[in-house]
């Protein structure tokens, strides 16, 4: 039986949230993939699969799911949500081309590919029920509504905005940063950072986190 590691790695741009796929030459579009090798851990052939594809080091990631493909090969499958600002990528050696998608308009993927980032999706959501993921997009000083528009494309749909300010102030998640910023002729805007701590959007999210976190089976 054979091990495969991969990756999908998300992120927010021109305020959609995309995936991360390469190819080698005129093949199928792919997640980063790799064999286990002589790597010490999983986690460090994952970390060596985003670097090979595009580049990418010291990015944050975490084990998502093991699929059996077929009972051939087994693919160990990791989730990262990064700024595409702060990391920029480049194809490696072999890779042809690297490039952002949008998660929903993918191109035909390699085998089992779409299965992954359907589930890392899943995930992502859910996570966003139990921690502050969106400040790992944001600029060190951001507005809360800044804050509610990163959240809204993760969890694709709108948020109440007096609801959710609540519960991000509730939660202790920002601070304020005693700094403000001017838009034209608009009431000035309070500027947070981050600060830690717990955070819940809504009933609804905190269901789905409970249902991923339980072991239920991934998409097919």
């Amino acid at each position: 039986m054979r091990v495969r590691i991969e990756t999908a790695v998300f992120t927010v741009r021109h305020e959609r949230l995309e995936v991360l796929l390469g190819r080698v030459g005129g093949g199928t579009w792919s997640l980063p993939v790799t064999g286990p090798g002589d790597s010490r851990s999983l986690d460090d052939a994952a970390a060596r699969a985003v670097e090979a594809m595009a580049g990418l080091r010291g990015i944050t990631m975490e084990q998502l799911y093991t699929f059996d493909r077929d009972g051939e090969d087994v693919a160990v499958t990791y989730l990262a949500l990064i700024d595409a600002g702060r990391h920029p990528v480049a194809p490696g050696a072999d890779v042809a081309e690297v490039l952002w998608f949008p998660h929903d308009d993918l191109p035909a993927l390699a085998a089992g590919h779409a299965a992954v980032v359907a589930y890392g999706l899943q995930r992502l959501r859910a996570k966003t029920a139990y921690a502050p993921v969106a400040v790992n997009l944001l600029p060190d000083l951001f507005t809360l509504g800044e804050m509610q528009a990163l959240y809204e494309v993760l969890l694709g749909r709108p948020l109440d905005a007096r609801n959710f300010r609540r519960d991000v102030l509730r939660a202790g998640v920002v601070e304020e940063s005693g700094e403000i910023r001017a838009h034209g002729r608009g009431r000035p805007a309070h500027l947070y950072r981050s600060a830690g701590g717990r955070f819940a959007v809504d009933a609804r999210e905190r269901r789905v986190a409970r249902a991923i976190s339980s072991g239920d089976d991934p998409p097919a």
